[in-house]
């Protein structure tokens, strides 16, 4: 499930660096705007709108703790065949957020994601045939 998380990250990073580029100047659709910020944007949130001062962000993050945890197989390699779901999850993803995005097209990459997460989450079995990422 982490990985899967990270993956979506990852497209969303891109994503809003992509946005970012737009933004200059350009004016963005609200429905393709981001939910969430880099730390740089949070702490002019706090200092800006929230009124708190560098002091206080610093010893806010200077008292949070990390715990580990570790598997109980820590050398276990994760297989293949899930490296390349999580690539043809990526790939989906990543068109998903394409500018020029038919209709038709997101819905067949809502179907591939489904076939991808549904493969995933049955088991090990390899489903790319038919994958339209």
């Amino acid at each position: 499930m982490l990985n899967l998380a990270k993956l979506a990250e990852e497209v969303q990073i891109a994503y809003r660096r992509r946005i970012k580029k737009l933004k200059k100047g350009d004016f963005v659709d609200e429905n393709s705007t981001t939910t969430e910020s880099d730390i740089e944007e949070t702490f002019k949130r706090l200092v800006g709108e929230l009124n708190k001062s560098p002091q206080e962000i610093f010893d806010a993050l200077k008292s949070q703790t990390v715990d580990l945890v570790f598997t109980a197989h820590p050398t276990q390699s994760v297989r293949r065949s899930l490296l390349q779901k999580h690539g043809r999850i990526r790939n989906c993803l990543a068109q998903l957020y394409a500018k020029d995005i038919t209709p038709d097209d997101k819905q067949e990459l809502d179907e591939a994601l489904q076939r991808e997460f549904s493969s995933w989450m049955g088991g090990d079995r390899d489903d790319s045939e038919g994958s339209f990422c």
